[in-house]
């Protein structure tokens, strides 16, 4: 009597190799002009480290590249344009993958630059800091009303002389229409870039005088302060 020979088929294995997490982006800042601007970096810095990103010294280690730009006179003007096109060359030749323009060259030169410089992916203007996020690919812009940011109420006469047109943009090329409120407050992520033994502590923003040789008030919104307990709160922190 013949025996059917049975055959047995083993049950397929899992598969034990555990897909690993992508690398944190790389992100690297040039900040260029005042302290004010400076702390718009570590401001927008902490942001990101908080949604992920690695943050690096190099740019030519990033695989983003922020510039955080001045426009307050001329000469502010050119050292921004020609740090932007020195990073795009680092993401035309190098590691970059993306380059974004932010801060007060992107207030006055919104469209220029975008048109002008076709290697920059994304702009992000002084009163749009929390899409920092966004630009760089790192996480979703937070709804506004999860901003960390406190805008507090401008004084009467800056009310008074935004209704007179004094503060207006129109003639800029792509200039949003509502100016910069934003202010940052304790509770902001923030990564310092100043020496261990001193940092800034932005305790007002803006200004109300727009004359006729400045451009602070279009750049920068009208005036508009932390409280007292506020700042005071931060440099203690600071100092001890």
């Amino acid at each position: 009597m013949s025996s059917k020979e049975s055959t047995v088929t083993a049950p397929e294995r899992e598969s034990s190799v555990i897909p690993t997490a992508a690398p944190p982006q790389k992100v690297g800042f040039v900040s260029l002009g005042c302290p004010k601007n400076l702390v718009d970096s570590e401001v927008m810095m902490g942001m990101l480290a908080r949604g992920g990103a690695e943050l690096t010294t190099r740019a030519e280690d990033a695989d983003v590249i922020v510039v955080n730009t001045c426009s307050f006179i001329e000469s502010a003007q050119q050292e921004s344009i020609n740090t932007i096109l020195e990073m795009a060359g680092l993401k035309t030749g190098g590691r970059a993958k993306k380059l974004v323009v932010a801060g007060c060259l992107v207030e006055r030169f919104r469209d220029q630059i975008r048109k002008d410089i076709p290697e920059v992916d994304a702009v992000v203007g002084t009163g749009e800091l929390e899409k920092i996020l966004a630009a760089t690919g790192i996480a979703p812009a937070p709804a506004r009303n999860d901003s960390p940011f406190v805008v507090l109420p401008s004084r009467p006469e800056g009310d008074a002389r935004a209704a007179q047109g004094r503060f207006s943009r129109e003639s800029w090329d792509g200039a949003i229409g509502d100016l910069p409120n934003y202010l940052y407050d304790e509770t902001t992520p923030r990564i310092l870039a100043t020496p261990r033994h001193m940092a800034y502590i932005k305790i007002a923003e803006g200004c109300d005088h727009p004359c006729t040789f400045c451009i602070i008030p279009q750049l920068r919104g009208q005036f508009r302060s932390r409280r007292l307990s506020d700042w005071r709160r931060r440099a203690w922190a600071r100092l001890f």
